[in-house]
């Protein structure tokens, strides 16, 4: 692979046309899912040695991820605080220690603002204190006014600095608010979003909110714990990153959102496949309720008519939803929500590419061309 070959809107990891291109400061370009690919795998358990911080072509050093910054900045800044505050020994202050001198060690010497390899339009506003507020209430009128009409991009992405820097996806999830949850995901809201603690929002919902697990799963949210903790419970238990992940639901009281995280295809949205039988049941869209170990069958309800059937695992395959294909449309008018379902993926794209405003559609199409 050379210099040439990159120019001309090839991914220097996948050698397909450009997705979602990320240019690093060396200049070659890659996939922001390849670059991402390639950094946990290089970086996951093996992020201090060089190589993962390296380009995959040039071997030249590559910055940190965006979110990674902000991550230490948010750390530093309460650890200053803390220390003005002549609080040096409490357990608060040495778990700030604690993640400043993880995160220094990881970003290394760099000094920048870092790259959003996720394409995820990693936006630094401020969520004012009332807007905060306003979504641990419930108050979705004031938050649906304050995001505007068309949306505004960087209000969807704001983080409230006084609260571990968490997004109104992350709010969403606290506050027990699926409602919001969902409409904050059909405008484009990032469902990997991270905060100052490096979770995101299905490992808080994790602990207790079996229906905003559900919403996530469907939306394509990853199982992704804070790297800190999968090693530390990798050196106790011996545990994967999943293993690790459900044994904490569990211990959390979230048993039903375990089992389905426990299985492949458990609580995500999917397309049905290789029905020889049954033909008229390939390409539809459905969520797989659970998995049924001793048949090992997913049960699954079917979008639009709400019927179940039992399928086998080579009959599945992942369709998380996406703003265009999103399966139902959550409106909001008047302080009232209503929901709509759609019987196809080609009934959705025309509802939403209908609507009179502008935002929803073109949010759309630009992450569905975008692919993300």
């Amino acid at each position: 692979m050379n210099d040439q070959t990159t120019a001309n809107d090839e991914c220097g990891i996948c050698l397909e046309t450009l997705t979602a291109a990320v240019t690093l400061p060396c200049t070659h370009k890659f996939c922001a899912d390849c670059l991402h690919g390639w950094k946990s795998k290089f970086g996951s358990s093996l992020y201090k040695k060089e190589d993962s911080k390296a380009c995959p072509l040039c071997r030249k050093k590559i910055p940190p991820s965006k979110d990674l910054v902000i991550q230490l900045n948010y750390h530093r800044k309460q650890k200053r605080e803390s220390e003005s505050r002549g609080d040096t020994i409490s357990q608060h202050y040495l778990s700030t220690v604690e993640h400043v001198n993880r995160l220094e060690e990881e970003i290394g010497d760099y000094e920048g603002e870092g790259i959003d390899y996720d394409a995820k339009q990693c936006m630094d506003m401020e969520l004012p204190k009332y807007i905060f507020d306003a979504a641990k209430a419930g108050n979705n009128k004031r938050v649906m006014k304050w995001l505007g009409s068309p949306i505004d991009k960087k209000r969807l992405n704001a983080r409230y600095p006084d609260f571990v820097n968490c997004r109104l996806v992350h709010l969403a999830v606290y506050t027990g608010n699926p409602d919001l949850l969902s409409i904050l995901l059909q405008y484009g809201a990032d469902v990997n979003a991270l905060d100052a603690n490096g979770w995101n929002p299905l490992f808080i919902a994790a602990k207790a909110a079996l229906e905003q697990a559900k919403i996530l799963l469907e939306w394509g949210a990853e199982i992704s714990m804070p790297r800190e903790l999968v090693h530390t419970f990798r050196d106790k238990f011996g545990k994967s990153e999943r293993q690790t992940f459900i044994r904490m639901m569990i211990e959390s009281g979230n048993d039903k959102a375990a089992n389905l995280v426990s299985s492949e295809f458990g609580g995500r949205r999917c397309e049905v496949i290789n029905l020889p039988n049954h033909p008229q049941l390939n390409g539809k869209a459905c969520v797989v309720e659970k998995y049924i170990t001793k048949k090992d069958k997913y049960k699954i309800i079917f979008e639009g008519s709400g019927d179940a059937a039992l399928v086998g695992p080579n009959n599945l395959k992942r369709r998380d939803r996406t703003p265009l294909d999103c399966g139902y449309y959550i409106s909001f008018k008047n302080g009232r929500m209503s929901r709509r379902e759609f019987a196809t993926k080609e009934e959705c794209k025309a509802y939403v590419s209908s609507l009179g405003s502008r935002d929803v559609r073109d949010t759309a199409e630009e992450l569905e061309s975008l692919k993300l």
